[in-house]
């Protein structure tokens, strides 16, 4: 067999961003071209603010920490189940719209998997220590974790399983404050290792392996941010964890955008979603005809929830006996888990019903900073 080509552009070819036939409805221009060209986009005040104080109202109960104690905060770094979920349009309407333009209109988007957004925190406390590391922060480069979010299937460069990752800040980011560190060019890397691999990518067996470019980029971003801001990321731009050097509770949560179809690289009218157009820029291309996977696309068992599973138990205790001390009945305890139907859709929407990857298995820990 003929090795598969490499990833270039053919002599005289190069990407032309151009809008696609149906205007944009809530897109800028500007906005539009920002997140070709950088592969992200900020949107300011986009959360519902009632939302954002209703779910975070129980965080330190379900963390098991007092928030006037920093000496309670035994992890720097802690990801938290879901207990409630809407759909995003309800959560973040201003954020959803902009969303839908960047992808070819709400229809693309997968009804089920992806379409809700709750209140499965990432809090990053920080630490003592570390807030005496402010004056000698390190490099990007220096920093490891870099990764796309694609734990539950077979990653292509069209798959659209995680087509945008979404960053809703509950609370301010600060400079120094653990905003997620994004490295723009690694978009690139990602892009020509993908092409390069047209057999495809599995979750946690070949994660290095995609974004191992990173160490040879140049430009990065860290998230900064008020609350109620979002972050709308390609879903192939790496990002990590970055540290929180203020000491404080910095509150987020990711939720992703998986499509209906897997993305097209090579449109006979030429009519790219921005979502598409964002691959064909990091490839230098005006389309990619010759791609083609030569594995079937494979959906698994997402491995990260299973140490996000072994919280719910305990966070429902904290939250049964806080409702309790306030003369409530569990009944007025807000969480899935305390419904059958609720547990039940859950499970359907998010790829709970999957089989488990035999090799890649489960996250049984929560991974450090």
């Amino acid at each position: 067999m003929a090795p598969y080509p490499q990833s270039s552009a053919k002599p005289g070819e190069k990407f032309i961003y151009a809008p696609p036939s149906t205007p944009f409805r809530y897109l800028t221009d500007e906005e539009a071209r920002h997140f070709v060209d950088h592969g992200w986009l900020r949107v300011e005040n986009a959360i519902d603010p009632d939302i954002i104080d209703r779910w975070m109202k129980d965080l330190w109960v379900r963390c098991g920490y007092e928030a006037g104690d920093k000496s309670t905060w035994a992890q720097e770094y802690l990801h938290l189940p879901f207990h409630r979920q809407l759909r995003y349009e309800q959560f973040a309407p201003k954020a959803f719209d902009k969303i839908t333009d960047i992808i070819g209109g709400v229809e693309a988007w997968d009804d089920e998997r992806e379409r809700w957004v709750g209140d499965n925190f990432v809090v990053n406390f920080g630490s003592e220590s570390r807030s005496r590391e402010l004056d000698n922060v390190k490099s990007p480069k220096e920093k490891g974790g870099w990764h796309c979010d694609n734990d539950w299937f077979r990653q292509f460069l069209d798959s659209s399983g995680t087509t945008l990752t979404v960053i809703n800040c509950f609370t301010d980011i600060p400079p120094g404050g653990g905003g997620t560190l994004i490295c723009e060019d690694g978009l690139r890397e990602v892009c020509k290792r993908l092409y390069d691999h047209p057999e495809g990518l599995d979750p946690a067996l070949t994660a290095d392996d995609l974004t191992i470019g990173v160490r040879e980029c140049e430009v990065f971003q860290t998230v900064e941010a008020k609350k109620g801001d979002v972050f709308i990321l390609h879903g192939l731009v790496p990002h990590t964890a970055n540290y929180n050097y203020h000491h404080y509770a910095r509150v987020i949560t990711n939720t992703h955008v998986t499509l209906k179809d897997h993305l097209h690289l090579d449109r006979p009218d030429n009519n790219y979603t921005l979502a598409e157009q964002v691959i064909l820029r990091a490839l230098g291309r005006e389309s990619i005809p010759e791609f083609k996977p030569t594995r079937e696309r494979k959906f698994w068992y997402p491995r990260n929830f299973c140490f996000k599973e072994k919280r719910i138990v305990d966070e429902l205790k904290a939250m049964t006996a806080a409702a309790a001390a306030e003369g409530l009945d569990v009944s007025k305890v807000d969480s899935i888990w305390l419904s059958e139907k609720a547990r039940s859709d859950f499970a359907r929407t998010n790829g709970l019903l999957l089989p488990v990857h035999e090799e890649a298995g489960f996250e049984t820990e929560q991974h450090s900073i």
